[in-house]
């Protein structure tokens, strides 16, 4: 008995997206910043921020459009970053979905910036509002300068009723963490 070809492209694509669940090795992000550090926020031979932040969009698969988010984070022995960025949704049939929630999380390495893990994600409200300061010009706003200090993580945030960055630095001489908002 031969199924219905409607049946049949619905346990594709049910097979497909448990497979691509079961897939997801994107680990949850530690409840604080600097949670889980070796005791130093100084990983040796890596990238600022402000170094690879304008370069990312568009030349790497871990970020889909505008970023929204970074946290530095060392996760099974290594140290990664987290990144959140706006994605384009697409429905079956390749047809873009206006859909301001969707976007992407991935690990990468921090020396290479070769992707670990990539997943789907929901944006937060403010993340969904890019208008405004870009990563790359709050990232220079933050005073980040080698060797000191780190931004370790950037969150967008709202401030007053306006989508800002709340940036976190670290002081690598003596791992004090500072929050300052960048409107």
């Amino acid at each position: 008995m031969n199924a219905p070809p409607r049946l049949c492209a619905g346990a594709l694509i049910l097979a497909a997206t448990l497979a691509v669940s079961a897939c997801s090795t994107v680990p949850d992000p530690p409840d604080a910043v600097g949670e889980n550090y070796p005791g130093t926020c100084m990983p040796a031979e890596f990238s600022w921020p402000t170094d690879f932040l304008e370069a990312l969009p568009g030349e790497s698969p871990a970020i889909g459009g505008t970023i929204v988010g970074l946290r530095l984070e060392y996760v099974d022995s290594a140290w990664v970053w987290r990144l959140r960025s706006v994605d384009t949704k697409e429905d079956l049939l390749g047809e873009r979905v206006d859909d301001p929630s969707y976007g992407k999380e991935s690990i990468v390495d921090v020396r290479t910036m070769r992707v670990v893990a990539t997943q789907e994600t929901q944006l937060t409200e403010p993340e969904q509002r890019v208008l405004g300061t870009s990563a790359t010009a709050a990232a220079r706003l933050s005073g980040e300068q080698w060797p000191s200090p780190l931004i370790i993580e950037m969150a967008r945030v709202m401030d007053d009723g306006t989508p800002a960055w709340r940036i976190t630095t670290c002081d690598t001489a003596t791992n004090e963490h500072s929050v300052m908002t960048v409107n």
